[in-house]
């Protein structure tokens, strides 16, 4: 079959890419801002690097040492906190809402705990993020909305639960511009602690890129949403698809060429999240009910924006058949990453610890819910996965 529906899209038109719009960093500093209820937001050039910022400027507010995130995560989180000289400490995820489980919190943290990490994976919300603020006072709390631009928590966009987050503009985020990534605050004094860290590294707001392979690799996103094209195109594509986190990253500025794409897209992106959030509500609605599943669990005041659905197959000889099928009926999945952070690095833990990391890292595939996901597609992806 030609038609092929990507795993992440997002729906990009050729005056996103070549827009002349007046619109600056100012504007789009403006804009994130008021989506995530924050004073202050800066630019670099990845999510990891963002994080990496932010982790440069806790130091200058703290002298400890230790990280806190979920066992199961982005490798790149890893080489971001090895960079900036910090050790890393895992806690095992839920296998009630697939984000870090905030009850086994207590025994991760330690009077050496410099910060924790909330990811808000595939775009749902991590649980319980105001009360672990409250609980751990003299701990920073970071968010990771890499996959969540548009998510929202208690009716307002992710961004302002803990002291500081970051977001992703890298292809296959919500909001794509092929690279770069910012940090949103509203606490004082680590605003001034990340504009102090910027200037030590150079980032100075003015940031050039390879705009003509910037604007190229665009163009493949903007066909990419049409399945036929998707489809025909497929293997030129995987071509600019992600490589693994590098260790060794740059840490440079997000484009003037970059913030206005981004700007352009940023206009729609109500529209945008509501549909994901729709499209992934009516997958899970629709597998509901199916013993070979385990589903994730939305909570009441959370609408994620699905970066894409993650759905855990008990019995994984059903999770390859699964896979199998939707390839041959025209649907993208993804198994996400394979392996838990602690199998990953040598971080001082058993590979047996963290079980539930272990067991969903082995039954995950993730599902396409993005916008150019039809009706008449989340119908046959029930279809396929019920069988």
């Amino acid at each position: 079959m030609i038609k092929k529906i990507p795993i992440v899209a997002c729906p990009i038109r050729l005056r996103d890419i070549f827009s002349q719009s007046a619109c600056g960093r100012k504007d789009l500093q403006e804009a994130l801002v008021k989506l995530t209820h924050t004073r202050h937001v800066y630019f670099t050039n990845s999510g990891t690097s963002s994080f990496f910022v932010i982790l440069e400027a806790l130091k200058k507010l703290s002298g400890k040492k230790e990280v806190v995130l979920p066992a199961y995560t982005a490798s790149a989180l890893i080489y971001a906190i090895q960079k900036a000289g910090l050790k890393a400490l895992l806690c095992d995820i839920s296998l009630d809402d697939f984000n870090m489980d905030a009850r086994l919190l207590e025994a991760a943290v330690s009077a050496n705990t410099l910060c924790l990490v909330g990811v808000h994976m595939f775009g749902m919300v991590q649980r319980g993020l105001k009360e672990t603020k409250a609980k751990f006072p003299n701990v920073f709390v970071v968010e990771d909305c890499a996959q969540a631009m548009g998510s929202r928590f208690e009716n307002v966009g992710v961004g302002d639960i803990g002291d500081i987050s970051f977001f992703s503009f890298n292809r296959g985020k919500n909001i794509p511009t092929y690279g770069g990534g910012c940090i949103a605050t509203g606490n004082e004094k680590i605003a001034k602690a990340v504009e102090i860290t910027l200037k030590e590294l150079g980032i100075t707001g003015r940031g050039r890129s390879m705009d003509t392979m910037v604007a190229m690799k665009m163009l493949g996103l903007c066909v990419a949403g049409n399945p036929w094209a998707y489809g025909l195109m497929s293997p030129l594509i995987s071509g600019f698809k992600e490589l693994a986190a590098q260790e060794d990253f740059k840490i440079a500025d997000y484009s003037e060429f970059q913030v206005k794409i981004a700007f352009s897209l940023l206009q729609k992106i109500n529209d945008f999240s509501k549909k994901r959030y729709e499209n992934g509500m009516k997958l899970i609605e629709g597998l509901k009910g199916y013993d070979a599943l385990l589903l994730p669990e939305i909570p009441k005041d959370t609408e994620p924006a699905f970066n894409r659905l993650p759905v855990l197959f008990k019995d994984l000889n059903k999770k390859e058949a699964a896979e199998k099928n939707l390839r041959q009926a025209g649907i993208e999945t993804s198994r996400m990453y394979e392996r838990p952070l602690h199998q990953l690095f040598e971080l001082g833990y058993r590979k047996e610890d963290f079980p539930n990391a272990t067991y969903f890292a082995e039954h995950l595939l993730t599902f396409p819910v993005h916008p150019l996901v039809k009706e008449e597609d989340l119908l046959k992806m029930i279809e396929v996965i019920r069988r």
